[in-house]
C-alpha cells in the first residue's frame, strides 16, 4: 500500500476509513483527498482491501507490556514531582488525592487512546496481509488420485488437489461416478494419519454423480492418506458407513 509518508494526512487515512475521526477532521481529510493523488490512491486501495475483510473482528487486547509501560510512566512521573508530605495537612492530602485522580484519568485516557492505535495498527496489518495474499497466485503442490473401493461394482473416481497461496493451504476435491444419496445420507471425506481419521467435511452429488468439496488445511493438520465414505448423516466424527473412495 503506497502511502506518502511526507503527507501529514497519510497517517489519518485508516482512522478516516473506519470512522474514528471527528466531523471536522473528516471534512478536512475529504477536502485534502481532492488535491492529493497519493492519499486518494491509498484510500482506494484500503477500501478495496476493506471489502475483503469479514464482517466481524475479534477484539484485540492491548499487550500487557504496553499497559505496564503506560502505568509506570504516569506514576513514576507523579512520584518524582511530589514534594515531601506533611502529616495531617488537609491541603496536602487534597493535593495528593487530586494528583492521584488526575493520574488515573490520564491512564484511562491513554489506555483508550492506545487501544485505538493498537487496533488501527492491527487493521492496517490485516489489510496488507489480505492484499498480499490476493496478489499471490495459487499453486498446485500435490495431486492425490482417488480410486474406487469397489472396482468391478462401480466406476467412481476423483482427485484431491492441494493448493498453496502464500502461507495458506487448501484441499479441493473433485469426485464423479458416485451414487446419489438417499434421505439424510452424505459423503464424508477423511484425512488419515497414523490410523487416525479427521473429517474434512461432507458433500452431496448432482444427478450425474459429480461432487466437490474445498477444505482449508491448517498448519497443525497432517495426513498420509485420504478416504471417502457414504455416511447415514453429516454429523459423524468417525466413519460409520462404507468406504467408497480412497488414495
Amino acid at each position: 500500500m503506497s502511502l506518502n509518508s511526507s503527507c501529514s494526512f497519510s497517517n489519518e487515512l485508516v482512522s478516516y476509513l473506519i470512522g474514528e475521526v471527528s466531523e471536522v477532521d473528516r471534512m478536512n481529510i475529504e477536502r485534502h483527498l481532492v488535491n492529493c493523488p497519493s492519499c486518494t490512491k491509498g484510500i482506494q486501495e484500503m477500501q478495496e482491501a476493506w471489502s475483503m475483510l469479514p464482517y466481524e473482528f475479534e477484539d484485540v487486547e492491548v499487550p500487557a507490556d504496553l499497559k505496564d509501560e503506560v502505568m509506570n510512566a504516569i506514576f513514576s512521573a507523579d512520584a518524582s514531582t511530589q514534594p515531601p508530605i506533611e502529616k495531617d495537612n488537609p491541603n496536602i492530602k487534597y493535593k495528593k488525592l487530586h494528583q492521584t485522580l488526575y493520574g488515573l484519568a490520564a491512564a484511562a485516557f491513554l489506555f483508550s487512546f492506545g487501544g485505538v492505535i493498537w487496533n488501527n495498527i492491527n487493521l492496517r496489518d490485516q489489510v496488507t496481509e489480505l492484499k498480499e495474499q490476493v496478489n499471490i497466485p495459487p499453486e498446485v503442490i500435490e495431486i492425490y488420485t482417488l480410486k474406487t473401493a469397489n472396482p468391478g461394482v462401480d466406476s467412481a473416481k476423483g482427485q484431491a488437489l492441494l493448493y498453496k497461496q502464500g502461507d495458506k493451504k487448501q484441499l479441493v476435491f473433485h469426485i464423479n461416478g458416485l451414487d446419489d444419496t438417499k434421505g439424510s445420507e452424505a459423503y464424508q471425506v477423511w484425512l488419515i494419519h497414523d490410523g487416525n481419521r479427521k473429517s474434512a467435511g461432507t458433500f452431496h452429488v448432482d444427478d450425474e454423480g459429480n461432487g466437490s468439496l474445498t477444505y482449508q488445511l491448517k498448519e497443525e493438520i497432517s495426513f498420509d492418506a485420504i478416504g471417502i465414505s457414504l455416511e447415514p448423516d453429516a454429523n459423524g466424527t468417525q466413519p460409520r458407513g462404507k468406504k467408497v473412495l480412497g488414495t
